[in-house]
């Protein structure tokens, strides 16, 4: 029998941003692999803190942790911009980032000054950016876009996690500010990227801005060999998904088992790190009744097969992130 604390695994999606000793434990309790995502969000520290608390767990526990750098925006108009983002992202990498992230607020918040319109990532200022990046084989993690329910009213929206917090954070809901570019546009400007670069890996953070219709991800998958997503703060919208076509979402897995990879956006919170294990786990491994904060009522786990779920929690995270050094073993 499978148990949660001897299965290798992989959380791909994770920030800390200060140390916690406590991460340690859990890794080392729940036999887990963090990798630990630098993001340029206001709500995070400076790039240089977070880099650096990052590469201080590798260097404490690199069996248990990893990490994935990122780049600042502010400055990008700045002619000598390209130049120390490339010199930031060769000296990452060369002390052991196995990816770059790219945030959201390229596409929902950052305007280009000549007319005061918004700076999508398919836009040519970005070519440099992505031949590098494909040139080097760097793996690129996108959270481009939100959920589709951000761009509903909260009467519409189906998560009630995400009506809480757009009723709480209304400078977000992008319903309220129209000039914001549509769901479709953060979409489309993704997916041009993914045929423009069909050498660069490009994985969708949040299941790739997607999480409302695994059917949507079934084409970008089926059309897209160099796609993939992890599942970080969006499990709860599949599981929603399988109320009412439970063998759709549980074959969703099961086909496309090497282009999706664990995550639980864990940030800074040891309890929901923990917590999310341990739910995730009896959804993906048995057929019980399931609880979550997304969904009304319980709904059935999906007992996924065992060598799915070592794709899943293990497998795709070594492939997608070649930089990956794994030692752990079940």
């Amino acid at each position: 029998m499978l148990r949660l604390e001897t299965f290798p695994k992989i959380d791909a999606h994770f920030h800390s941003t200060f140390y916690d000793p406590l991460y340690e434990k859990i890794a080392n309790d729940y036999h887990v692999k963090y990798i630990n995502i630098n993001t340029n969000a206001g709500v995070f520290p400076s790039m240089e803190i977070q880099e650096n608390v990052a590469f201080a767990y590798v260097k404490r526990a690199p069996v248990h942790f990893a990490y994935i750098a990122s780049f600042e925006m502010q400055g990008w108009e700045n002619p000598n911009w390209y130049r120390d983002v490339f010199e930031r992202l060769k000296k990452s990498i060369d002390q052991g980032a196995v990816g770059v992230k790219i945030w959201k607020n390229i596409g929902m918040e950052i305007l280009k000054p000549d007319d005061q319109s918004y700076l999508m990532i398919d836009d040519p200022f970005f070519d440099p950016l992505f031949v590098y990046l494909s040139k080097n084989k760097i793996p690129v993690l996108t959270h481009l876009g939100e959920p589709k329910n951000c761009w509903l009213p909260i009467e519409e929206m189906t998560s009630e996690r995400n009506k809480a917090y757009y009723i709480k954070n209304p400078e977000f809901h992008a319903y309220l500010h129209p000039e914001i570019p549509t769901y479709k546009r953060q979409i489309d400007a993704r997916d041009y990227l993914i045929t423009k670069y069909p050498d660069l890996t490009l994985i969708g953070a949040h299941l790739g801005s997607l999480e409302w219709s695994y059917e949507e991800l079934a084409k970008r998958f089926d059309q897209y060999s160099n796609f993939y997503v992890d599942l970080s703060s969006r499990l709860g919208h599949l599981q929603m998904q399988s109320v009412n076509d439970y063998e759709g979402v549980r074959n969703f897995f099961i086909k496309y088992a090497d282009r999706i990879m664990y995550g639980t956006d864990a940030y800074n919170n040891p309890e929901k790190l923990t917590s999310s294990l341990i739910n995730d786990w009896k959804y993906f491994t048995t057929n019980k009744q399931c609880e979550s904060i997304e969904v009304n009522g319980t709904f059935k786990g999906i007992h996924l097969p065992e060598e799915v779920l070592y794709q899943l929690y293990y497998i795709n995270a070594q492939s997608i992130y070649p930089g990956l050094n794994v030692e752990i073993h079940s």
